[in-house]
């Protein structure tokens, strides 16, 4: 597919500043035709529950957890819980 990038549709122009054009061509290769939706966190609930249990057990407070996790102070002590 030897195309000028300007010709590109506006999302793979994007994605090609992002990560590199040839990174761009091997999703377009792979994904091209679906719908891909990106979780709002990368980390998967149960990985997340558990790094904050254990950071809190280390000594760190709710506030720190909270701006370092960017949850809700609520959602760090419901954390801390369970």
């Amino acid at each position: 597919m030897e195309s000028d990038k300007r010709d590109w549709q506006v999302i793979y122009q994007e994605l090609a500043e992002l990560i590199g054009e040839e990174n761009t061509l091997k999703i377009f290769r792979d994904f091209r035709g679906s719908t891909v939706s990106f979780p709002m966190r990368l980390m998967r609930h149960e990985a997340l529950l558990s790094r904050v249990q254990n950071d809190y057990l280390a000594g760190a407070s709710i506030h720190e957890l909270s701006a370092h996790y960017q949850l809700a102070e609520r959602t760090v002590r419901k954390y801390i819980h369970k």
